[in-house]
C-alpha cells in the first residue's frame, strides 16, 4: 500500500506498481557457508542534514547457484542499491538449483548496524495476497461464494451489487479511503490513530461508486478491507486467527504474522518514508501502527518466510486445489482497463512479464516478492525505505546522500527489476 501523497498504489495507472511492482541450466557449484563481503560502486556523501550514507556492502550469505549466476546477482544487486534510496536491502533469490540470500547497507540511516537477512518487515499489500487467498479457501469449502454481492455481508457499501470476486479483483468501482482528505490529514499528523475496519470503510460509505462493477480496473484498499470483514463474518474468527489457521501454519511460515498494535519482532530494521513530509526529509515510520492498512496491509513477515509463500501463493501448493489456482492464475488474463498482455491484476494476484506475485509497502517499508512459473524462479526484495528512486520529481524525496540516478520506481521494486534482468527473466515492461 502507498498512501495518495505520493500517489502510487492508488491511481489507475499505478495499480499495477503495487500489486505487480513496476512502476515483480549449469548444475550449482559446491555451496559455501563462508560469508563474501563486496563493496559496492557508489560514493558515501553527506546530507545538508549531516547524515551520511555509503553506497553499502553486500554480504552473500548463502551461495547455492553456480559461479556465473551468482557473479550476475552480485553485480545487479550492488548497482541497483547504490542507485536507490534506502539505507539497506536484503534479497533472496530461488532456483531449482538452490538459493542466493544476500543483505547490503543498513538497518538505520545513522549506519549503525547492518541489516541482517533475518529481520522482521512490515509488507504492505501482499498483505492482500494473504486475505484473498483465505477467501478462496473458504470459496472452496463452501462456505461462500466469489459471486456472492458485498452488500449481501456488508450494508452501507458503494456498488452493493459488486461481487466479492470483482472486489478481488479490483473490479468493485469502490472508492479508496487512502484518497479520503481526512484520513490522509490523520495519518501523517497523528500516525499512532487506531483504525476500526469499520471506520475506514465508513470513510467512502456515502460515496459514488467510481465506475460500475466490472467496467474498470482500480486499485482500492477499501476492497480488501471488505473482504477481511466478510472473512471475519463467515468464519466467526478475527482475520489474525483465520490466517494463521489456514495459510501460515499449513505453510511453516515462522516469522509472518498479522499484528494487532504497533510493534514489529526483533530483529527488525528502521523504516523510512518521505510520505506526508513538508520538507521531504525523511521521517522514521516504523512505529507507525499499522491498522489502517487492516486486511489491504498490516501483515509482518521474513526474507525465508516469504521465498516459500511467493512459489505456494503462484502454484497453489499447500493453499489451493488445482482448479481454483488455476481460476485464479486465469484471472490475469483479462482486457479490462487498465490491464495489458504484459501486465495484468486477477483475483489477489498481479501478473507481469510472466511472474506472478505483489509487492507491498507501507510508509517505510518496501517489498518485492514474485515468482517466475515457467522456470521456478522466486526474487524477494525487501528495502527499509518507501522512497521512491531513480530520476524522480524533486518532492517525492530521495536519501540525504542524494541518490537520483535511474527510473523512477519504489527502492525493492527498483532492485527487483536489476535481479530479474540479471536472471535472464527481466520483470520490468519496456
Amino acid at each position: 500500500m502507498r498512501t495518495p501523497a505520493v500517489a502510487t498504489s492508488i491511481a489507475v495507472t499505478a495499480l499495477l506498481l503495487a500489486a505487480c511492482g513496476d512502476d515483480t541450466d549449469d548444475t550449482a557449484d559446491t555451496p559455501s557457508d563462508a560469508t563474501v563481503t563486496t563493496t559496492a560502486p557508489g560514493p558515501t556523501s553527506t546530507s545538508p542534514s549531516g547524515v551520511a550514507v555509503e553506497g553499502g556492502e553486500l554480504e552473500i550469505v548463502d551461495d547455492e547457484l553456480d559461479a556465473d549466476t551468482s557473479t550476475a546477482l552480485a553485480t545487479a544487486a550492488m548497482e541497483s542499491f547504490a542507485a536507490a534510496s534506502t539505507p539497506g536491502a536484503v534479497i533472496g533469490v530461488r532456483t531449482p538449483e538452490g538459493t542466493w540470500v544476500s543483505t547490503i547497507g543498513s538497518a538505520d540511516i545513522e549506519g549503525s548496524a547492518p541489516i541482517t537477512a533475518d529481520i522482521h518487515q512490515r509488507i504492505g499489500s501482499i498483505t492482500k495476497t494473504f486475505t484473498v487467498t483465505a477467501l478462496l479457501q473458504l470459496a472452496e469449502a463452501g462456505e461462500l461464494s466469489l459471486d456472492d454481492p458485498i452488500g449481501d455481508y456488508i450494508e452501507g457499501t458503494p456498488s452493493p451489487d459488486a461481487t466479492l470476486r470483482q472486489l478481488a479483483q479490483m473490479q468493485s468501482g469502490i472508492p479508496s479511503y487512502t484518497l479520503d482528505d481526512a484520513f490522509q490529514e490523520i495519518l501523517f499528523t497523528q500516525p499512532d490513530t487506531v483504525w476500526t475496519p469499520e471506520e475506514l470503510v465508513g470513510l467512502v460509505a456515502d460515496n459514488d461508486p467510481d465506475f460500475a462493477p466490472g467496467e474498470e480496473l482500480f486499485y482500492s484498499n477499501t476492497n480488501t478491507v471488505l473482504l477481511g470483514q466478510v472473512i471475519e463474518q463467515v468464519t466467526g474468527q478475527p482475520i489474525q486467527e483465520v490466517l494463521q489457521q489456514q495459510i501460515i501454519e499449513p505453510l511453516g511460515l515462522t516469522g509472518t504474522l498479522f499484528p494487532t498494535d504497533s510493534s514489529i519482532p526483533d530483529p527488525h530494521p528502521r523504516g523510512y518514508t518521505t510520505q506526508g513530509q513538508d520538507d521531504a526529509l525523511p521521517a522514521d515510520a516504523t512505529d507507525w501502527d499499522p491498522s489502517w492498512g487492516f486486511t489491504a496491509g498490516a501483515m509482518i513477515s521474513t526474507l525465508d518466510d516469504l521465498l516459500t509463500y511467493s512459489e505456494a501463493l503462484a502454484t497453489g501448493d499447500g493453499l489451493l486445489g488445482a482448479e481454483l489456482q488455476a481460476e485464479r492464475i486465469d484471472s490475469t488474463v483479462t482486457d479490462v482497463p487498465p490491464n495489458t498482455p504484459q501486465r495484468s491484476y486477477g483475483i489477489g494476484i498481479g501478473s507481469q512479464q510472466g511472474w506472478y506475485g505483489h509487492s507491498g509497502e507501507l510508509p517505510g517499508f518496501n517489498t518485492f516478492m514474485q515468482h517466475h512459473l515457467d522456470s521456478g524462479i522466486t526474487v524477494i526484495v525487501m528495502t527499509n525505505s518507501d522512497i521512491r528512486s531513480g530520476e524522480c520529481p524533486p518532492d517525492l524525496g530521495v536519501l540525504p546522500d542524494g541518490r537520483t540516478t535511474g527510473p523512477c520506481k519504489d527502492p525493492a521494486i527498483f532492485i527487483g527489476d536489476a535481479l530479474t534482468a540479471a536472471m535472464g527473466l527481466p520483470f520490468a515492461v519496456s
